[in-house]
């Protein structure tokens, strides 16, 4: 370990390279973790903003079956208001309703007591679905009178007496041994019933089976291990997967507030009549649960879904970021390094050289630099003053020889000679402090020779060029392409009043592909309608779809050929593009038109274009598809309607 500390220590290319490293891997990694933390978000509102849709669907759902069954019951009030009531009457009327509307489970038309002269118990007339269990046979209706019972302390009878309006009660259990009952859990819709003079005289109540609005609740779950429930206005449970709670316990039940204050939250933020959505911890795991009211009750429904599973698209994400962080991790190591020691090499020369005279050896020449940077100058000035000392010891030595001859210059020969060597003594720490100043320089501009042009070969710069043109017009496509997204996106409509040749279009969008890609597949164009046929549509949009799905066919196919080919029925021309190429797997061809969706993640593209092209096509009022039957790489088939090209 000493020993590597010491290497990094006198290693100028080492330290280089660490610095640089320790800068752009904190600048990466910051970018990419804010991108990374931005995608969690944009992932969680969107899985969020589905699961409400879903949430609103059920809602409409449930909303649905209770609207027919007020409905129903207003529809027979009038004729329990306008005809004198008798017990008949009453009789049939129940018997209608629950007969002629499937999801109602039994209705009951109850009077006061003794508003039958002798009645001093009350009466009520109820009818009750008995389901068959055989599907090829309908469920019946029996209709009765009802045995005495105190139904007067009943939770439908009582509440609309007290409330004198119409409201639904809170499911119940309202069966009675040996009687004609519903031996389910019901909810029902009660209205007053009133005599002339407003005086109260009985209850007209709808009842709707527990069991089939739970199915209808639960009959769509978005995630594996998400679930529905439905709260009454006390926190009761009517809906939950575990049964043993149903209108036994509520949503405080076993709940301490200190330590799961998020549930009691979330119990008064549904019974309180609200709607949002909340993180919420449920047996050590954690939940999102979205949650709104159902309309006209006191009722709250919500959906309850995993975390983890509400994420899973954020977690595949992180699945394919941490690869590619690695694998760039290493490859910018390898370029760092090979680009510092490129330019630290001619450093490493000169120190070598200097090795050499500290030794005494003037004499082997240095190489002559063609770079014109900072560190070729340095190498250039030190090849001039290599060849002055070497020139300067040469004097010296001819000069010596010159006295040695005579006896009286002895002296100042030898003297002269010692002088030389203390100005060589003290011109080699002269030297030595004027080359270390340079560099430390160098060291310091070193730094940034990575961001400076002027460092790269003309070679170097040609490849950039070069890399350039090709890569601009695939970002103006690209950029025109999210352009054109975003104002179809903006629009409910397009102007369809242009006449369009269509073998003049197919023949436009064949040349635009071709500007656009290079390939090597062969471009076909098989045209069975006449020169003359013309459609009443947008050219330049229709342009965008079939030049759209051109460039895909040519994209993928890289041998074979991609074919375009136009045929005309009584009512549609169709545009039918297929290629040769790897084809859609069958698994992919549901969401292929989705937003943002690509068969390989790794491919180029904003997964756009088919989203675009199906788009544009029904905002015109034809429509797109993937022809599954075709086997030998894909087709699409476009059909745009032939409108009348007259006036």
């Amino acid at each position: 370990m000493i020993e590597m500390r010491k290497h990094i220590h006198n290693s100028l290319a080492i330290r280089l390279c660490l610095s640089i490293l320790v800068i752009v891997v904190l600048v990466f990694s910051l970018s990419l973790g804010f991108l990374y933390w931005q995608s969690r978000y944009i992932i969680r509102e969107e899985a969020i903003d589905e699961a409400s849709h879903v949430l609103d669907n059920t809602a409409l759902r449930v909303k649905g079956q209770m609207v027919e069954i007020e409905t129903a019951t207003r529809n027979i009030l009038w004729l329990v208001n306008l005809h004198h009531h008798d017990k008949d009457s009453l009789l049939k009327y129940t018997h209608r309703i629950v007969a002629n509307h499937p999801h109602t489970n039994g209705c009951s038309i109850t009077m006061e007591p003794d508003f039958f002269p002798g009645d001093e118990y009350g009466f009520s007339a109820y009818s009750v679905r008995l389901e068959n269990l055989s599907s090829s046979e309908k469920d019946s209706v029996k209709t009765v009178r009802e045995a005495e019972y105190d139904y007067y302390s009943k939770v439908w009878y009582k509440t609309p007496r007290q409330k004198r309006t119409a409201c639904w009660v809170d499911p119940f259990d309202d069966y009675n041994a040996g009687t004609l009952s519903s031996p389910e859990m019901i909810a029902s819709y009660c209205i007053p019933l009133n005599d002339e003079q407003g005086k109260f005289i009985g209850v007209l109540s709808t009842d709707l089976s527990l069991r089939k609005l739970t199915e209808t609740i639960t009959a769509e779950h978005p995630y594996q291990h998400s679930y529905f429930m439905m709260l009454g206005a006390d926190g009761h449970y009517f809906v939950h997967p575990d049964t043993t709670k149903l209108l036994k316990q509520t949503i405080f039940t076993n709940t301490d507030p200190r330590e799961h204050t998020d549930i009691v939250t979330l119990g008064y933020e549904m019974i309180n009549g609200r709607t949002g959505h909340m993180e919420v911890n449920i047996d050590g795991k954690s939940h999102i649960v979205l949650y709104r009211p159902l309309e006209g009750t006191q009722w709250s429904v919500a959906l309850v879904c995993p975390s983890n599973e509400l994420l899973r698209g954020y977690n595949r994400l992180t699945y394919i970021l941490l690869p590619l962080l690695v694998i760039g991790l290493l490859l910018l190591v390898m370029g760092c390094r090979r680009i510092v020691h490129h330019f630290i090499q001619p450093l490493g020369l000169l120190a070598s050289e200097l090795r050499q005279i500290g030794h005494g050896d003037y004499e082997k020449p240095l190489p002559i630099s063609h770079r014109t940077d900072l560190i070729g100058q340095l190498q250039n000035s030190f090849c001039q003053m290599r060849r002055s000392i070497s020139q300067h010891i040469r004097d010296i030595e001819q000069k010596k020889q010159e006295t040695e001859q005579r006896t009286i210059e002895l002296e100042q020969a030898t003297q002269l000679a010692r002088q030389a060597s203390e100005q060589k003594t003290q011109f080699m720490q002269d030297m030595s402090h004027q080359i270390r100043t340079p560099l430390n320089i160098v060291h310091g501009f070193s730094q940034v020779l990575r961001d400076d042009s002027v460092m790269m070969s003309n070679e170097e710069k040609q490849q950039i060029v070069e890399s350039m043109y090709v890569q601009t017009n695939a970002l103006d496509y690209m950029v025109s392409k999210l352009l054109t997204a975003s104002l179809i996106e903006s629009h409910q409509s397009i102007s369809t009043n242009d006449i369009v040749n269509c073998n003049e279009l197919a023949r436009e969008a064949f040349d635009s592909t071709s500007s656009l890609i290079n390939h090597t597949a062969e471009m076909r164009l098989d045209s069975r309608i006449s020169d003359e046929l013309t459609v009443k549509t947008n050219s330049h949009h229709l342009l965008i779809a079939l030049t759209e799905l051109l460039f895909n066919a040519l994209h993928f196919t890289s041998e074979g050929s991609v074919t375009m080919r136009i045929e005309a029925t009584d009512d549609d021309v169709l545009f039918t593009i297929e290629d040769t190429g790897p084809g859609i797997p069958a698994d992919k061809a549901a969401f292929i038109f989705d937003k943002f969706t690509k068969i390989d993640m790794f491919t180029e593209g904003l997964g756009l274009g088919l989203f675009l092209c199906q788009r544009v096509v029904q905002l015109m009022g034809g429509k797109l598809i993937l022809d599954s039957q075709y086997t030998r790489g894909s087709r699409f088939i476009l059909f745009l309607p032939l409108r009348s090209t007259l006036g």
